[in-house]
């Protein structure tokens, strides 16, 4: 399944910080340009996978085959689910070289519109996964939960190598620094729990 991504300016232009008005009407040019570039590098890509929950209590939730998260947050989101929908999305590599390239070429503003379409259209991304995973429980009667990513509340960021493994992030091309932190940087992962009908 492939998603339009609408990337919509507005949410770029407030991730950059400038409101909409005179301020950026004087760089409206610019902004386009950027942004176009941006969109054009964009290369979409996502997977997910649904795991057995064996067991959630007293902070952590423990997949059937034996891995395990241990954080109030998604053992309470897990509590009383069947499965949990590891989801991983990524707009590529193409934006982190644009950015690269912007910031070389010392075209700040150019550089910040790359950087917020990526993530912007990351989130859009992740947004739609998740929303197709719900679709999909739900023609079963079945319900889905909002998603958590690493890095959220106690769900812990030392947990992403674990999750982009159960998501399918490496066929994706995602991998993680030392810290944990995506490449390509616009990569999202989530989990969400499910429960059937």
């Amino acid at each position: 399944m492939t998603f339009d991504l609408d990337v919509k300016k507005s949410l770029v232009w407030r991730r950059i910080g400038i409101p909409t008005g005179s301020a950026a009407a004087e760089l409206e040019d610019d902004f386009e340009a950027a942004y176009r570039r941006a969109r054009e590098a964009l290369a979409p890509r996502h997977s997910h996978k649904l795991w057995a929950v064996a067991s959630a209590a007293r902070g952590t939730v423990t997949l059937e085959g034996g891995v395990a998260f241990g954080s109030d947050l998604v053992e309470k989101l897990t509590r009383g689910a069947d499965a949990l929908a590891a989801m991983a999305a990524t707009v590529g590599p193409g934006v982190d070289g644009l950015v690269e390239e912007y910031n070389r070429r010392g075209d700040v503003f150019a550089m910040m519109v790359a950087d917020a379409v990526g993530s912007v259209a990351a989130e859009e991304l992740m947004s739609r996964v998740h929303a197709a995973v719900a679709a999909e429980v739900e023609e079963t009667g079945g319900s889905v939960t909002r998603r958590v990513s690493p890095g959220y509340g106690d769900f812990d960021l030392a947990y992403q190598p674990r999750l982009v493994e159960l998501a399918g992030g490496a066929a994706l091309g995602i991998t993680l620094t030392d810290n944990f932190m995506m490449v390509p940087r616009k990569s999202v992962t989530a989990v969400a729990a499910v429960r059937e009908k």
